[in-house]
């Protein structure tokens, strides 16, 4: 069987998209970095303090192994568990309103803005839980819907678990897509991953966005410089945004050429 081919976030336009229904991917798609670690070290060290945060930076070499060689969800699933077990489901929300915004603003990727924000209808499918993202991206971005990992909650406290169907990564991207649309299809899927691609074969048209393993390795690096040296980590991020940004440019003009 002939191996998937999609085309590029380069290849679509952003003009008469006013009826159209975007369904987009978060990390590595909407933002440029495909790693959620420092939105999540972010919120342990906001609502858990320093001793949180050393718990979860403890637990990120078991979450890495397990994300990488076992599944997405299996470390996911780690970072929730060391980020939110016991904290206040008031607090996280707090956190979600006044601190990640911020970060994720600055984190936005300018092609998936392009089309994102043309069209009518928009959605984000992610695999973040739901608590974090969701105020950010409606009221930010604009989104209509978001469907992310839905945390499992005990009288006002986060359990550290995920409700069911799980973690919303691969088919269970797909089943949530159905669930929310039924029958009908999405006009544009956005995603950057292979595990994207249940949810991307849901629409009328997908593109996808292109990441080196170059990139991949500097966001590791700057999920730590992020916390122990802001204004470093801050330099290094808009440096690398201005490279990249160069990079796609340059695609742009070869594919013209």
């Amino acid at each position: 069987m002939a191996a998937i081919t999609f085309p590029t976030i380069e290849d679509c336009a952003s003009i008469g998209r006013e009826k159209d229904t975007v369904i987009a991917d978060m990390d590595g798609t909407l933002l440029v970095g495909r790693s959620s670690f420092p939105y999540f070290a972010l919120v342990a060290f906001e609502v858990g303090g320093i001793l949180r945060l050393l718990f979860l930076l403890l637990a990120s070499p078991l979450a890495g192994l397990l994300y990488y060689f076992v599944s997405e969800s299996a470390g996911i699933q780690v970072l929730i568990f060391a980020t939110f077990a016991g904290m206040r489901v008031s607090g996280i929300e707090s956190v979600a309103r006044a601190v990640l915004p911020k970060f994720y603003s600055s984190d936005l990727h300018p092609e998936s803005w392009r089309v994102f924000s043309s069209c009518g209808k928009r959605c984000v499918l992610t695999a973040n839980p739901r608590i974090m993202v969701e105020t950010f991206l409606k009221d930010y971005l604009g989104a209509d819907m978001v469907l992310g990992t839905e945390i499992s909650t005990y009288k006002g406290r986060a359990t550290g678990f995920v409700k069911q169907p799980g973690v919303l990564v691969g088919n269970n991207k797909g089943y949530a897509l159905k669930k929310a649309f039924g029958d009908t299809k999405p006009d544009i899927g956005l995603g950057d991953r292979h595990t994207d691609f249940p949810f991307m074969n849901l629409c009328k048209k997908f593109y996808k966005f292109f990441q080196t393993n170059f990139w991949l390795i500097l966001s590791f690096f700057l999920s730590f410089f992020f916390f122990f040296f802001p204004k470093f980590s801050l330099f290094l991020s808009h440096f690398s945004k201005s490279i990249k940004s160069k990079y796609y440019m340059l695609n742009v003009i070869l594919k013209c050429s």
